[in-house]
């Protein structure tokens, strides 16, 4: 018998996250987090499955603010679970000392249920992403001579502190569209050379990336082990005139510094691990859809490509998870 692979062996030994009335799992736990975690009576451990059940509320579980209804109650009941295990001194080294005030979709679920941002990596749900490569393109024709604008996260960050970043990215919040969530980190990150109008007249999008990462030391403190599976939509931004007119500012506290990289640099710093990760993978994508990483140049090209769409391990859509059922799949 043919030994697992690491992928599968390193999901075998997690515990799988659900929601009410919906058998497909919707977050990937380390056993580590499961045992510090101190669970309120909402949820249900089935140890033989190694799984975690988030159970329906009842109509005694609803406060008044779940205006009657248990799927708005979901919200809440993960929203206090999250802020107890703030308190804890393990758990509170991955969340962060406090909220990060912004909710993100649980992916793929049924109803309209978040979680506050903080949580997405301890529970380990899919995280959507929208990432934007800004650059100029060559004029002599020479594909490994794109010019890319990459900026340098602050060193004081809580996760991936002074790595290489995409010029614009964020996490797309609950209610929010990739192309807002785009929009809105230009002018937040890249809006002392961008303005929005420009964004919105020449911005391109290019498709999606999904991704799964186990985060190492480099993540940050607390973070190392944790599974981040991720939905990345992608968008490039190409600057007219070789991007002389543009000139791209630090942000105190999220952007350190910008370098203008060619090709070869960024491959360079991406072989030393200079990219956080879900970057590098973008970055990846875009050498592979403008002819720079190619079948006749990477002897691993149809493994890379594959792995650059991966199929998740958790839904990324509530409508295709219906069609399965229905299916019988």
């Amino acid at each position: 018998m043919t030994a697992p692979d690491p992928y599968s062996r390193t999901l075998s030994t997690l515990w799988t996250f659900h929601l009410p009335y919906d058998p497909a799992p919707h977050g990937l736990l380390t056993h580590h987090v499961v045992s510090n975690m101190r669970w309120t009576k909402h949820f249900y451990h089935d140890v033989s499955n190694q799984a975690v059940d988030l159970l329906a509320p009842s109509a005694e579980d609803l406060l008044p603010e779940d205006h009657g209804s248990w799927e708005v109650a979901c919200s809440r009941i993960l929203d206090e679970q999250i802020e107890l295990a703030r308190q804890d001194d393990v758990l509170c080294k991955i969340l962060g000392p406090k909220k990060k005030g912004e909710q993100f979709p649980i992916v793929g679920a049924k109803f309209d249920v978040g979680v506050d941002r903080s949580a997405i990596g301890l529970l380990g749900m899919v995280g959507r992403g929208a990432h934007m490569t800004v650059y100029s393109r060559p004029k002599n024709g020479q594909r490994e001579d794109f010019r890319f604008w990459i900026p340098r996260r602050d060193r004081g960050k809580s996760t991936y502190p002074g790595r290489l970043d995409q010029a614009v990215a964020g996490g797309v919040a609950r209610g929010e569209t990739p192309w807002e969530c785009i929009v809105r980190e230009a002018a937040e990150e890249a809006g002392s050379a961008l303005d929005e109008d420009f964004v919105r007249r020449n911005a391109k999008a290019a498709g999606t990336v999904t991704w799964l990462n186990i985060s190492d030391y480099r993540a940050g403190p607390g973070q190392e082990g944790l599974v981040n599976p991720g939905v990345l939509y992608v968008y490039d931004l190409e600057l007219p005139d070789g991007g002389r007119d543009f000139n791209f500012q630090p942000v105190p506290g999220d952007i350190e510094s910008w370098a203008v990289m060619d090709t070869n640099d960024v491959m360079a710093a991406m072989k030393r691990f200079e990219f956080k990760p879900s970057c590098a993978v973008v970055m990846i994508d875009f050498l592979v859809r403008h002819g720079v990483i190619t079948p006749e140049n990477e002897p691993d090209y149809v493994e890379i490509v594959s792995r650059l769409h991966r199929l998740l391990p958790l839904p990324t859509s509530a409508r295709r998870e219906r069609q399965r059922e229905g299916n019988g799949v």
